[in-house]
């Protein structure tokens, strides 16, 4: 069976990770969430992928209200390229959706879709998002009063509300609305509400201040305002207050304003403008501005020093002079192992989320049965919704969210279990093309080395004498060793991706390293790699509904042409076109199958080799690069894709399949 996930590659029949043409993916939200109590600090704690802004930001809010955890969100489009996502553009992303009044389709297929046309309760929805926001809000206000302490009084302090005014302004960028200060347990007096609305507001002036043009300056306001994110800066980084949009940048932009402005800096900066490390002296005075600025203008003990220190590393960075390290020229064959070695993946990590992504977007299948999850998340949060204007008594209420709650509870917890699959799926597909990328680049390698022997063959003059083996020894003298490096660096940095992935699928697959090696296939990865014989029977059977379909259908063409004979129900064009939907759906079940199938067979070989995870071996004696060698065919993928990858070579080296 040809590898049809190969064949969707590019044109020149490479397996590398790029994204393939196809249907464009919704946009994807992927909120994690740490631990950071002293029990269980630095451990994951509940995360959540979908596709719906509305449920994105339900569990942003929900997760961030609890003090030990530490949330973060990001965003993608496209399902490879992730960018962090402040809550208040996730806020916004929300509303506008409340708008559209329709659910997201996971694929914009309607015959694949099952949200095309479903309403949304969008008021009950608002409701939702302004009680959670106050739930935020109350989290934020009432905390312990001291780190070794866990009693939460009863009514905020002054300090309280000041603290809660400044982080929802960092967080949401806008002062909160009536709506969600009436929704707080407590009551809020006008003078509470004013100061924390107050607060807010200057913080939205500073970050404001930052993007303004840095005419007219003031220093002692900038100090005021570079002071104040700072300080806030320093709280909303601190994980038990709930992620806070990140105020470094507009700090720095305050920093470097302050900068031109101070009188230990400006003078310096301005007489080194043009300096070749005109720019490590610029990070060298914010360095000791951070230092000096948080107690200036007062002054203390230890200002002096600081500034001695910065005058002596200023007056070494003027006076050392920065060129490039003198060496012997490069070879050809430096060149050409520089260029092999510059275009190598290092090993990256992958997260969770990222690695199932990927994987749905070459699986068909997974695809689908992620749009079914994504389905019922988004149901569930309607419902839970719908709960909170349940009419009765406040009892018949509380008991309608608990059940909505439990329920969306126990969906987030049974997506969680095909998250892992498909990340687990994910990593192995990733590690089969760096595999291919790292086998091209061995035969790049080999290719050009032996390219550089032929010219220096080429140039020798037969008439003077004939070419020996001493000619041949001195034209590759300096290329053996370089080819015998560029091998060991390739094959250091294969085993390095192979322990990456191994590290991963360890910390997905628990039972990895428990479960023996002779039984994994029936334990371990039962629920990871889909086994073969099972695709088989699907495929048999999806084969044999598509031959009864095609033959409705042709029955029906024809009795829809002749007309209906005599003891025949009457046919109509809409029967017709509904038996060729399903016929096309069988189709599209049938190639995404196949597509499975071939996957799964990369993904057993190429787990075979994260299993295994045998030491580098010593690279064996480099081939005489006067004869031309056959590379070996990538690992961990099966026949037809290094045929594919490497057309007219014999492939050498498989592994064993599943």
């Amino acid at each position: 069976m040809p590898d049809t996930d190969t064949t969707r590659q590019t044109d020149a029949r490479e397996m590398t990770d790029v994204p393939e043409p196809g249907p464009t993916l919704p946009r994807l939200y992927s909120l994690t969430s740490r631990y950071t109590d002293q029990f269980l600090g630095g451990q994951d704690g509940p995360d959540l992928l979908c596709d719906d802004a509305v449920t994105a930001l339900h569990f942003a809010l929900t997760t961030s209200s609890s003090s030990p955890l530490a949330l973060t969100c990001s965003t993608s489009s496209d399902g490879r390229t992730w960018t962090r996502l402040p809550l208040h553009a996730l806020r916004t992303h929300a509303l506008n959706t409340l708008r559209q009044d329709m659910k997201p389709p996971m694929y914009p297929d309607p015959r694949t879709s099952p949200r095309a046309d479903l309403r949304r309760p969008c008021a009950a929805l608002s409701r939702l998002i302004e009680h959670t926001e106050a739930a935020w809000l109350d989290s934020a206000l009432r905390v312990p009063v001291d780190e070794a302490s866990t009693w939460v009084p009863d009514e905020p302090a002054t300090a309280d509300w000041i603290r809660a005014g400044r982080l929802w302004a960092a967080v949401w960028g806008e002062p909160p609305s009536d709506v969600v200060l009436d929704r707080l347990p407590f009551p809020t007096d006008t003078p509470s509400a004013t100061l924390l609305r107050a607060e807010a507001t200057t913080v939205l002036d500073a970050t404001a201040l930052a993007r303004t043009p840095a005419d007219d300056d003031n220093l002692p306001d900038l100090h005021a305002a570079w002071r104040l994110l700072h300080d806030l800066n320093a709280l909303t980084l601190e994980a038990k207050y709930g992620p806070g949009t990140d105020l470094r940048t507009a700090e720095h932009r305050l920093l470097e304003r302050i900068t031109a402005l101070h009188p230990d800096t400006a003078a310096p900066l301005a007489a080194t403008r043009d300096h070749p490390d005109a720019t490590r002296i610029q990070a060298a005075a914010h360095t000791y501005l951070r230092q000096i600025l948080p107690p200036w203008p007062q002054t203390t003990h230890w200002t002096d020093r600081a500034r001695t220190t910065y005058l002596e590393e200023l007056q070494a960075l003027r006076t050392t002079r920065t060129g490039p390290p003198p060496g012997p020229p490069e070879t050809p064959a430096q060149a050409v192992l520089r260029a092999v070695l510059t275009a190598l993946p290092e090993p990256t990590p992958l997260s969770r989320h990222e690695a199932a992504t990927r994987w749905r977007s070459h699986s068909g299948r997974g695809a689908e049965q992620a749009g079914w999850d994504a389905t019922i998340q988004t149901n569930r949060t309607d419902d839970l919704a719908r709960a909170h204007t349940t009419e009765g008594t406040p009892r018949d209420r509380g008991e309608a969210i608990a059940q909505a709650q439990r329920a969306l509870t126990a969906v987030t917890h049974y997506h969680d279990d095909h998250v892992n699959t498909h990340a687990a799926r994910g990593h192995l597909h990733h590690l089969a093309a760096t595999l291919a990328t790292l086998d091209k680049a061995q035969r790049t390698l080999q290719h050009g080395i032996w390219h550089i022997a032929a010219e220096r063959r080429a140039q020798h003059d037969p008439a003077n004498r004939p070419w020996n083996g001493y000619d041949e020894q001195q034209a590759t003298a300096d290329l053996t060793p370089v080819l015998a490096d560029g091998e060991a660096r390739i094959a250091h940095l294969r085993q390095r991706h192979l322990d990456a992935t191994h590290e991963a699928l360890t910390s997905l697959i628990p039972k990895l390293t428990d479960t023996p090696r002779h039984s994994h296939r029936h334990h371990t990865m039962r629920d990871y790699l889909p086994p073969l014989d099972l695709l088989r029977q699907d495929l048999n059977t999806l084969g044999s509904h598509i031959d009864t379909r095609r033959r409705t259908c042709t029955k029906l063409r024809t009795r829809l042409n002749t007309g209906p004979q005599f003891g025949q129900e009457h046919v109509t064009a809409h029967d017709l076109a509904a038996a060729e939907e399903q016929l096309q759906d069988l189709q599209r079940r049938y190639t995404n199958t196949q597509t499975e199938f071939a996957l799964s067979v990369t993904l057993g070989r190429t787990f075979d080799q994260v299993r295994t995870l045998t030491p580098p071996q010593a690279t064996a004696a480099a081939p005489h690069p006067s004869h031309r060698t056959v590379a070996a065919g990538p690992t961990g993928h099966d026949q037809p894709t290094a045929a594919a990858l490497q057309p007219g070579q014999t492939t050498h080296g498989r592994t064993p399949g599943v």
